[in-house]
């Protein structure tokens, strides 16, 4: 689909329309819901995971729609209860439901629109040699699910508030406001962070040099870094900035409560290398 302006939406996170970005995001349950969810926690989940996009590309989430194919009426009614409980949380409105019947797995897509300041929005191209990579939230919580699904973890040894950190990421929505005002590049954290990073570096055809990794600190004793560099569905944020606006971006962050990291920077070539050894690209399989 291409956007107002004639343009393939490949290199964005979400699309521009007008004064508008929007984003579509889909899940089968059978294929995204983890054991320990409910389907309120799952409905939830997909809201910030179609939000998640908007917010990185410099918008601010104010509505959104959904269509659900349920197994059941107790599903149903769960998967209502999230998108509400999600539509709170984002502080935007929903505008229309769909329900449908579905006979062996229960699916659902989330449509969100955010509004753009000033007609401004943020691509996955952009970045340029010499440019700063951010890290906006923390990894570390689809590391922690892997391991979990692996069991590799006891999920009895894990804190309930920790565990809930696979539902509720640490989401930081008001970001689009510092991407949009000063971000060069950027890219959301769904597939996987090495996934996200090679997103802008093949975008942008630029070479990353990571330097660091932030991982929650609640996660210390169960992720180590290099399992994070895989960690997906964290819904944390990678942007890159120029040198002359990097103070102004972490001065945003920091009037804004915002978790903003400097982790490394950027290159010419290609790929992306941590401790200047190159990492593949490898995201999200189960």
């Amino acid at each position: 689909m291409k956007n107002s302006k004639n343009e393939w939406c490949k290199d964005y996170d979400a699309c521009p329309l007008e004064d508008f970005l929007i984003n579509i995001d889909g899940y089968a349950s059978s294929r995204s819901k983890l054991p320990w969810m409910t389907y309120e926690d799952w409905s939830f989940k997909a809201a910030l995971a179609s939000a998640s996009d908007v917010i990185v590309s410099g918008g601010k989430p104010i509505a959104l729609s959904y269509s659900v194919g349920a197994t059941d009426e107790n599903v149903l009614k769960s998967v209502s209860l999230g998108i509400g409980k999600a539509s709170e949380y984002l502080k935007s409105i929903v505008l229309k439901g769909d329900s449908n019947k579905s006979i062996n797995d229960s699916w659902i897509d989330v449509v969100f629109i955010g509004k753009m300041e000033n007609k401004k929005y943020v691509k996955r191209s952009g970045a340029k040699k010499g440019d700063y990579l951010i890290q906006i939230g923390y990894l570390g919580y689809g590391s922690l699910a892997q391991k979990l699904l692996e069991n590799k973890i006891n999920i009895n040894e894990i804190d309930k508030n920790i565990l809930n950190k696979t539902i509720t990421p640490d989401f930081q929505i008001n970001a689009y406001i510092p991407i949009y005002k000063y971000a060069t590049s950027s890219s959301d954290n769904s597939d996987g962070w090495m996934s996200t990073l090679y997103n802008i570096s093949e975008s942008s055809r630029v070479k990353i040099l990571l330097d660091s990794i932030e991982i929650d600190p609640l996660l210390n004793n169960y992720i180590h870094e290099e399992e994070a560099l895989y960690s997906w569905e964290d819904y944390n944020f990678a942007a890159t900035v120029s040198e002359e606006n990097l103070d102004y971006f972490l001065e945003e962050c920091s009037n804004l409560n915002i978790r903003c990291f400097v982790v490394g920077k950027i290159d010419e070539g290609y790929g992306v290398y941590y401790n200047n050894k190159k990492v593949n690209n490898f995201g999200w399989l189960w």
